[in-house]
């Protein structure tokens, strides 16, 4: 009887204890997976409204499934805010462009309608002419950004003598006397590395040309080229600096400088002469992160700027 009794008990029971474990494994495995849901969900809307300002959202939690919502988070505002660099710099492409474009319109125009004279013909023929080199300029300098991001541009890594490199480019860069401002260059002999020669020439030409577009008439710009061994690094760290006794910059127009672009005041170009398009500081910034070194920035308004390049000296 208690054998049958049992029998017949488990004959209802197990079945029973089967649905049940099964209806609670569904239970427990749809909890489990709710969140995954609400993730496929909430990218699928993300990816159809293009608003990459939304973010994954399933509450507070360490496991896998919310380190994957964090990773998803942070790749959103990568993309967000390099979606949002892009049409900055295209609306000010476009900006600049538009510009020289117009001017070169109208002295066409105006040479082909009103110019009366040869004279008058050669000088709407050099505005033109000025102006198409603008141009070309700003596209050579985009082209070459372009090239950067994409990691197109070629590095070609190569032992150089960078206190002789320095010093020609200086001596190049003496020839210019903008402004009648004067170049002097202090450089440390011997000073030997592997990086780019093309890459580190633009930086410090750019440098240069930045500190004679913004320095002061008839002042004076510092160019020096030291080798430390006190930053800890194997082989040392050569630290170039480019020194004005120019207009500087207000404290909180200083990380804003290496935006493409911007120009801390656009009166400036008009006071020196310059006539700038905002790049070649965003130039500085991204050569000095590809050739592995650091830039930075110090300036007092009225008194000068001095920009600082450490490269970690590498055989």
């Amino acid at each position: 009887n208690i054998l049958y009794n049992t029998v017949r008990l488990s004959f209802w029971l197990l079945p029973l204890l089967a649905l049940l474990a099964i209806l609670g494994g569904y239970a427990i495995t749809r909890r489990s997976f709710l969140p995954v849901e609400q993730i496929a969900r909430a990218a699928e809307e993300i990816g159809e409204s293009g608003d990459l300002s939304r973010r994954l959202d399933i509450g507070q939690g360490k496991d896998e499934l919310h380190r994957l919502v964090d990773a998803f988070n942070g790749m959103f505002d990568r993309l967000e805010k390099s979606f949002e660099a892009e049409r900055q710099f295209t609306s000010d492409a476009s900006h600049e462009l538009r510009t020289p474009t117009a001017v070169i319109m109208a002295q066409a125009e105006y040479g082909l309608e009103l110019a009366d004279s040869e004279e008058e013909y050669r000088e709407a023929l050099e505005v033109i002419k000025r102006q198409s080199e603008r141009m070309n300029d700003l596209i050579n300098r985009l082209l070459f950004f372009t090239r950067l991001d994409q990691g197109t541009e070629p590095v070609n890594m190569e032992e150089l003598d960078l206190s002789s490199l320095t010093a020609d480019i200086c001596a190049e860069q003496q020839m210019i006397n903008c402004n009648d401002i004067t170049l002097s260059a202090d450089i440390e002999e011997g000073i030997m590395t592997v990086t780019d020669r093309n890459l580190y020439a633009r930086l410090l030409n750019n440098l240069c040309s930045n500190a004679y577009k913004y320095g002061k008439p008839h002042g004076t710009i510092k160019v020096s080229l030291k080798k430390s061994d006190s930053d800890g690094v194997d082989g040392g760290v050569a630290i170039l600096s480019v020194a004005d006794d120019g207009i500087g910059i207000s404290r909180e127009n200083l990380e804003k400088i290496w935006s493409r672009f911007y120009q801390v005041e656009p009166s400036r170009s008009e006071e020196t002469g310059g006539g700038g398009i905002g790049l070649g500081l965003s130039m500085v910034k991204q050569i000095a992160t590809l050739l592995g070194g650091e830039i930075s920035v110090e300036s007092t308004p009225g008194e000068g700027t001095v920009f600082t390049f450490r490269l970690k000296l590498k055989k």
